[in-house]
């Protein structure tokens, strides 16, 4: 797998990427356009750790509507079909209404996500690779029928498209294991909210590894604006799986058993 971070908020200029994030400041401060302006370039403003702080409180606040004006994009390749699937449940809409509109009218929207995937009816590659789970290496004559069975698909899918039968018919014979590459869109708020889940150990193995190392590579380009960011239990203290939990973090439901025994405890003495 192999992941690249392709466009973020002034890249390639000698602008921190965070001051974009000032712009927030227009909400607490008497700011006219041009002062802000000058502030996100870094022509005027308060000092670097000052911007640190202040993001950071955002994020703690729950001011995190500031974040959705970081976009940014990322590279895949060398990613399962099948785990290139889950990213589609990320896609969030904004609504855009006029007022007086009719709630069953007509909306404009945009998704927080937006996902380019490379096709399988137009792309015809004759070396296709394929994930393999680590734990298929644990039972080596399994892992074994699992390259034959690879090496088949493979084979078919040539004898296929050398018989003249469309490209987008002759897929249908894949598997789930075959590589894709896609590119997706997205904001910061929207990408603290994957890690939640996608870095989690529950997640699957692949979409594990995948957005950890996204991540760790988020984390060194914009180190306050995704601070505290991954699992849900590293960002908030706590597990919301319930009974699915790992063990790592206490779950909402001790949480308020705990809440309340101190309550009660308190009223008693």
């Amino acid at each position: 797998m192999r992941t690249c971070v392709i466009y973020y908020p002034f890249m390639g200029t000698t602008i921190d990427t965070e001051r974009l994030l000032w712009m927030a400041r227009l909400c607490y401060a008497p700011l006219g356009v041009d002062e802000l302006a000058a502030m996100v370039r870094g022509d005027a403003g308060p000092s670097d750790e000052a911007l640190g702080r202040f993001i950071r409180g955002l994020i703690a606040s729950g001011h995190l509507g500031a974040l959705e004006h970081w976009h940014t994009s990322f590279a895949v390749e060398g990613y399962s079909r099948i785990s290139s699937q889950q990213n589609d449940r990320h896609r969030l809409m904004k609504m855009f209404k006029e007022p007086g509109v009719y709630i069953n009218a007509p909306q404009e929207a945009s998704p927080d996500i937006s996902q380019l995937q490379q096709s399988q009816r137009y792309v015809r590659e004759g070396a296709w690779r394929y994930v393999v789970p680590p734990s298929f290496g644990e039972h080596p004559a399994f892992l074994a029928k699992f390259h034959q069975l690879q090496q088949e698909v493979r084979a078919l899918q040539a004898e296929g498209l050398e018989l003249g039968i469309p490209a987008e018919d002759v897929r249908f014979a894949l598997t789930n294991a075959t590589e894709t590459r896609f590119v997706v869109t997205t904001n910061a708020r929207q990408l603290r909210h994957m890690f939640n889940l996608r870095c989690c150990e529950r997640a699957q193995w692949e979409i594990r590894q995948l957005f950890t190392e996204l991540l760790s590579k988020y984390q060194a380009i914009a180190p306050n604006i995704f601070h505290m960011a991954g699992a849900s239990c590293q960002e908030f203290g706590y597990c919301p799986e319930g009974k699915l939990s790992c063990g790592r973090a206490p779950t909402l439901a001790e949480f308020r058993e705990a809440w309340t025994q101190g309550t009660r405890e308190s009223q008693t003495s």
